[in-house]
């Protein structure tokens, strides 16, 4: 059966964010204020969230700290030196948190010796795991600003979808087919996150993550997921629309 999508616009760009490549966040007053030694903490439905990557780079994007939280979801930065950095905070590519701070010469007693994150609570929620990667494209008259206007969604065919658990890394999988539809389903209720890769529609695409709640109680139960090129002020990168299948007494 051919699926058809009405717009319902959900979430934006599902790149993980980065210091130098486009990202929507700021920093203002060179952010908060941390100890020279600190604890970063990351929780998942209220539970310690194990193997989350922490990185700290510093104003030049140069990595200063790697580390991955253990078992108690805790990650410890130690010996900063004073100067402004970046936390940036992910897990299976999917950002926890992402922000600015700055360590002084002579701490004051502000100064932050943890910080805590929420990591995947928020998913937008489908009912299935089910509908159509496209590639949006500018339309191909003579005016380019009527191209970005009217743009063209090509089917990307033979991507790999993969969907893993984040508790316990299951990992369910498919192929987009010649019209771009895809279909996982005998998938049990949770948080997932959905990795794209590959697919043909004329031109490389890069791989792409996003977070995804699989629920009974959801509204929507397709999903339409769309390649764009950065420009004109977007991010470009991977957008995901929920949709309702119409029904076929509603069209």
């Amino acid at each position: 059966m051919k699926l058809t999508f009405p717009v319902f616009t959900f979430l934006l760009c599902l790149f993980p964010l980065h210091g130098t490549a486009c990202s929507l966040v700021g920093c203002l007053g060179r952010g908060i204020e941390m100890n020279r030694d600190f604890v970063v903490v990351v929780k998942h439905q209220g539970k310690p969230l194990k193997g989350v990557t922490v990185k700290v780079t510093d104003a030049s994007d140069a990595l200063r700290v790697s580390a991955e939280t253990t078992s108690t979801g805790a990650a410890s930065i130690s010996g900063l030196p004073p100067g402004d950095y970046w936390l940036d905070v992910s897990f299976l590519g999917i950002a926890a948190g992402y922000e600015c701070f700055h360590v002084s010469e002579r701490p004051s007693r502000h100064a932050k010796q943890r910080v805590n994150f929420e990591w995947g609570d928020e998913a937008p929620a489908t009912r299935r795991i089910a509908g159509r990667l496209v590639d949006s494209q500018p339309g191909t008259g003579a005016n380019p600003v009527w191209n970005m206007i009217h743009r063209v969604n090509v089917p990307i065919t033979e991507a790999r979808l993969s969907l893993q658990d984040p508790i316990t890394r299951r990992i369910f999988s498919t192929t987009s087919d010649q019209n771009g539809t895809f279909a996982m389903d005998g998938i049990p209720a949770g948080i997932y996150v959905l990795h794209i890769e590959g697919g043909s529609g004329g031109r490389d695409y890069e791989p792409a993550d996003l977070l995804i709640r699989l629920s009974s109680s959801a509204s929507r139960d397709a999903l339409e997921l769309t390649r764009r090129e950065p420009g004109g002020g977007s991010c470009g990168g991977t957008s995901l629309d929920l949709v309702k299948t119409p029904s076929p007494a509603n069209p």
